[in-house]
């Protein structure tokens, strides 16, 4: 018989200051249950329309934004001793979130409430009430 401990926890982080609290919050969790942490930042897709160097030189962009937003969150998950790994990935943030938890076999989901648009949605941003309707695990909303 399969346990339901939770083994694996995706974090789904972007560029904004609320993405330190929802660390925090998995990493407390992963560190009581000796979980794992995934996290997760969805760049965006660079046009397939765009030709050389501009693609290139976009995708840059977009990489090293990503690696300059996740590189203090591994740090902070390395402090702690906690075991994780990170995948940047491109597109609908929902959609790469909730595949990349189907993917990884991760048991519980932690996010914020909104991320870099805090127009989208009154109590939830669009992504996490997007997860929110389409998951079927657990869901941690840091607000």
């Amino acid at each position: 018989m399969e346990s339901n401990r939770v083994k694996r926890i995706l974090v789904a982080v972007d560029e904004s200051p609320r993405s330190i609290k929802v660390v925090e919050r998995a990493a407390e969790i992963a560190g009581l249950l000796h979980a794992k942490v995934i996290l997760v930042h969805v760049r965006q897709k660079v046009p397939d329309v765009l030709g050389e160097p501009f693609y290139q030189n976009l995708f840059n962009h977009y990489m090293h934004s990503a690696e300059q937003a996740t590189a203090p969150l591994q740090v902070m998950l390395e402090d702690k001793g906690i075991d994780h790994e990170v995948l940047i990935l491109e597109g609908d943030p929902a959609q790469a979130i909730t595949e990349a938890a189907s993917n990884q076999k991760c048991e519980l989901i932690v996010m914020g409430t909104r991320g870099l648009s805090n127009i989208a949605g009154m109590a939830l941003g669009s992504v996490s009430h997007k997860v929110l309707q389409v998951m079927d695990r657990m869901v941690l909303i840091v607000s």
